[in-house]
């Protein structure tokens, strides 16, 4: 059975909106209207439709985003050199723990301030070692618990384009 995940933004501009969908998924609207926009894609398997409200404000950055799991970090790669060469700024993280995850991942983030996650995950990380990786009882322990219910990555590329904020899903 084929299925395909929907997701409805909303959107301040749909022509800036537009360019960034189409150079973050590398492909044209299926469908397009003055005031609304859709993808139907295969790969990822997503339904993204955008609709424009002046002034529309978002939710919680810190709490909202959407993801792209992928399973093989050349597929990875292969997404965000594409995504760079279409001229989309990314922020790239290398063996970052969050969410009680090992990943490699790739940020971008479109013109009303969601943020796209692409990732593979590489290992399961136990609660305790969570623990013990954010410095359990120290200052940077109380940080994390403050930025979210994850750690703050400890490594991360020096491609990055503006300073961390937690990763954490």
């Amino acid at each position: 059975m084929k299925t395909r995940v929907h997701v409805n933004l909303s959107v301040c501009d749909l022509g800036q909106s537009v360019a960034f969908y189409r150079n973050l998924f590398g492909a044209a609207p299926t469908r397009i209207q003055p005031d609304y926009a859709n993808w139907r894609l295969d790969n990822p398997a997503l339904h993204l439709a955008i609709v424009q409200i002046p002034g529309a404000k978002i939710a919680d950055t810190n709490a909202r985003h959407f993801g792209i799991e992928l399973f093989d970090d050349r597929e990875l790669e292969g997404w965000r050199k594409r995504v760079e060469e279409a001229g989309l700024s990314v922020r790239t993280e290398q063996e970052v723990t969050c969410c009680y995850a090992v990943a490699n991942k790739f940020w971008a983030t479109d013109p009303d301030g969601n943020a796209w996650e692409f990732w593979v995950r590489h290992a399961d990380v136990p609660a305790e070692a969570l623990a013990k990786e954010c410095g359990a009882n120290s200052q940077e322990n109380a940080k994390a618990k403050a930025a979210g219910p994850c750690c703050v990555p400890k490594t991360i590329s020096a491609k990055q384009d503006r300073p961390a904020k937690s990763t954490c899903c």
